[in-house]
């Protein structure tokens, strides 16, 4: 069976377009909120947000991927199994942050942790308790459907965050606004198939299947949280709040890229694959070369573009106390596309049934970190760090494409070629931007640390 490239096109224009109308409201968001609270509160969130997500990915046992991939995903006793599960583990992982949150206070010598972190984790039990059909849309790919929902929660959340910032501009609104957030798509998710019933219910054969599946889900997610996370918790301890709050900001914005991607593989490509892993491994990567190199061209030339115009965009967004981000992003987004490059490959393997390559590509990336970053800060201080952490994503590439040329699905020239391409435009652009008189992003670089 061929590839659709009709289905292919739609996939990619929901999931890109609605995440990117999801993102474009984070953003605009983010801009208002930064007016009215101060760059320590998301040096806080940003610590708070790291550990969560820290407790929520050595726990992750890949409920969402089990359901995609498992021919049994439609079965009722399947998926109120992997439903179960996930209440379960949602619970237990509250009651880890209850009990890990007079430490961590005591670790970061900041007391308020003692109170956010328990209430910022109810979204812990709120999501465990949302309905499966969110996995069941990715597998049956009702990719539109699924999209609609999300820009619909994230519309409300923008809401919930600007009004509880002006009500009470503190680190509450940030809390209580991801709890807020968490409680409405739980609740939306049960609007979204009529026939999925959720019941509690474990199956002792399907836990077993999906345990056994999710081994490797769980092993890369834990290295995946250390190597996406471990900057922000190392400068924690060693750089001011507002300092962590500004970085954090260049951070998440650089990220939307890769996130986007990430999303499009996990919602399209992953799927796709899985679905036609039945055909011959060489006609499935003959229909995909054209389709990738024509995506790969779009998102080189958005990267290219972006490199040269961030901090222009940073200037206009946000007042002179985040204006160091300006200098941050640029660098930040020229390592995405080797964020973009690993997450396209690493979908397409795990839509083969091969998710071990990815606990080994982000363990690579966790070791470059732990190494790097050190060294970095010792050198540059936080340029080094903003260099490491750019760059940190082509050790996770490496192990990636290793797997896919055992696998006999690499496309390494492709994206070999397709990189050049980067920086050669990227550097293109900004000589004409320095020769017409706007200078450079690197103008703003501190090279001299006291």
């Amino acid at each position: 069976m061929a590839i659709s490239v009709g289905f292919l096109l739609k996939g990619t224009v929901w999931t890109v377009g609605g995440y990117g109308v999801g993102q474009l409201l984070r953003l605009g968001t983010n801009v208002v909120l930064a007016r009215l609270l101060a760059p320590e509160l998301f040096g806080i969130m940003l610590i708070i947000n790291s550990l969560r997500m820290g407790i929520t990915l050595i726990s992750d046992f890949g409920i969402a991927q089990n359901i995609v991939y498992n021919k049994n995903a439609d079965n009722p006793d399947f998926y109120n199994t992997a439903w179960s599960l996930e209440i379960v583990r949602n619970i237990v992982l509250w009651l880890v942050c209850l009990a890990a949150a007079a430490p961590l206070a005591d670790f970061y010598d900041f007391p308020i942790l003692l109170w956010i972190l328990p209430v910022s984790a109810l979204s812990f039990v709120l999501s465990g308790f949302s309905s499966i059909s969110r996995y069941l849309l990715q597998k049956r790919m009702q990719i539109a459907k699924l999209n609609t929902f999300e820009m619909i929660v994230a519309l409300i959340s923008s809401a919930a965050y600007i009004l509880l910032a002006y009500l009470s501009p503190t680190i509450w609104a940030l809390v209580l606004g991801g709890v807020l957030t968490s409680a409405v798509s739980m609740v939306g998710t049960y609007f979204l198939l009529p026939d999925v019933k959720d019941r509690f219910h474990i199956s002792k054969d399907f836990a077993w299947e999906i345990l056994h599946f999710g081994k490797w889900i769980f092993v890369s997610s834990v290295v995946y949280f250390l190597s996406m996370n471990y900057d922000r918790l190392y400068l924690g301890k060693v750089i001011p709040l507002d300092v962590l709050g500004v970085y954090g900001i260049a951070r998440s914005i650089s990220e939307l890229l890769g996130i986007v991607i990430l999303r499009l593989g996990n919602m399209v490509l992953f799927p796709l694959i899985a679905s036609h892993s039945h055909m011959p491994r060489t006609e499935l990567h003959a229909q995909l070369v054209s389709i990738r190199a024509k995506f790969l061209l779009l998102v080189a030339v958005g990267v290219s573009f972006l490199v040269v115009t961030a901090d222009f965009a940073i200037k206009v967004l946000y007042d002179e106390r985040y204006q160091a981000a300006g200098w941050m992003l640029p660098v930040m987004i020229i390592g995405s596309w080797f964020t973009v490059l690993a997450n396209i490959n690493d979908s397409t393997l795990l839509g083969l049934g091969k998710p071990s390559y990815s606990a080994i590509a982000n363990s690579s990336k966790f070791a470059f970190l732990v190494i790097g970053l050190p060294l970095g800060f010792m050198a540059s201080g936080v340029l080094g760090v903003v260099v490491i952490v750019a760059f940190a994503d082509l050790c996770r590439y490496i192990p990636v494409f290793v797997g896919q040329k055992r696998e006999h699905f690499s496309f390494g020239m492709q994206d070999f070629l397709f990189t050049i391409l980067v920086f050669v435009l990227s550097g293109i652009l900004e000589w004409l931007r320095w020769a017409s008189g706007f200078g450079t992003f690197m103008e703003s670089m501190p090279l001299h640390f006291s």
